[in-house]
């Protein structure tokens, strides 16, 4: 399947999604089909200078979880980019926070949300992180509770809820379908 309709302006699909949804491994299976520049969030994280992580005794407000610690103004600088360069047809955005500014919910043309039980995002976010760090209580008792919090929420935006429990492929083809589908 492709976006034949789409050839003369830039999609901009948003994906948002708690740890362990299949977010990045769907982005990157859907970037290449559809051609598209795939932006993560992760990438956009405040504190990827080491000497700019809070102390850990912050770590229980879950600094990693709230969306404050996204950089989303350098994440619209770089979509306008990517858009003024012309070398994507289509861009994709994936992350926990991608729907929680307006300005960024604003120029997203598609919103997919990735949808997952609190157990499988905590038995994911072992299998990813493992248990060393105390990463069974954080996963538990942080990422689950900010992502109820902050992230859950946003689901409310979606143009398409996916069970992030069925096969990557199964979703994909979903994804395809329906962005087919937009006039």
């Amino acid at each position: 399947m492709t976006l034949a309709k789409y050839k003369s302006r830039s999609l901009i699909i948003g994906m948002a999604g708690p740890s362990g949804s299949g977010k990045t491994t769907i982005g990157k299976m859907l970037a290449k089909k559809l051609k598209a520049k795939l932006i993560h969030l992760d990438n956009y994280w405040k504190y990827n200078d080491v000497d700019k992580i809070p102390p850990m005794k912050k770590w229980k407000k879950g600094i990693w979880e709230k969306p404050s610690t996204t950089n989303f103004k350098k994440v619209l600088e770089d979509i306008k980019k990517i858009k003024k360069s012309k070398n994507y047809p289509n861009i994709l955005i994936e992350g926990l926070h991608t729907f929680d500014k307006r300005k960024i919910r604003k120029i997203i043309d598609f919103k997919i949300y990735v949808s997952l039980s609190d157990s499988l995002i905590v038995k994911r976010r072992l299998e990813k992180f493992g248990k060393a760090n105390n990463q069974e209580w954080y996963s538990k008792n942080v990422a689950v509770k900010f992502y109820k919090k902050y992230g859950e929420p946003k689901k409310i935006y979606a143009d398409l809820i996916l069970n992030g429990e069925k096969n990557i492929e199964e979703n994909i083809k979903k994804i395809l379908t329906s962005l087919n589908k937009l006039k």
